[in-house]
């Protein structure tokens, strides 16, 4: 998936977020939410990942369990993830 580029609001966003996610979170989201950011735009007909499809990846890559959590850390970062809410 080396072909693909982010915007940079979405590569500090995941920074951003990343940056305050426990360290061995951090390292399982890094890969994990990257790869599907990545895919989502692809199959999109994306040439780049946007902050949609990185907010879009943490919440189909984040078990059910954690998701409260995540929500709360988007709201504390000012992060918006309301399109998600509607998409379900």
């Amino acid at each position: 998936m080396n072909s693909i580029t982010w915007t940079k609001e979405a590569e500090e966003t995941f920074k951003k977020i990343l940056d305050h996610l426990p360290q061995f979170h951090r390292s399982i989201a890094q890969r994990l939410v990257k790869e599907k950011a990545e895919m989502i735009a692809l199959e999109r007909g994306l040439s780049e990942v946007s902050k949609q499809q990185l907010i879009e990846a943490f919440f189909q890559e984040v078990p059910p369990a954690f998701r409260q959590m995540m929500e709360r850390l988007f709201h504390q970062l000012g992060i918006d993830f309301n399109f998600i809410k509607k998409e379900e």
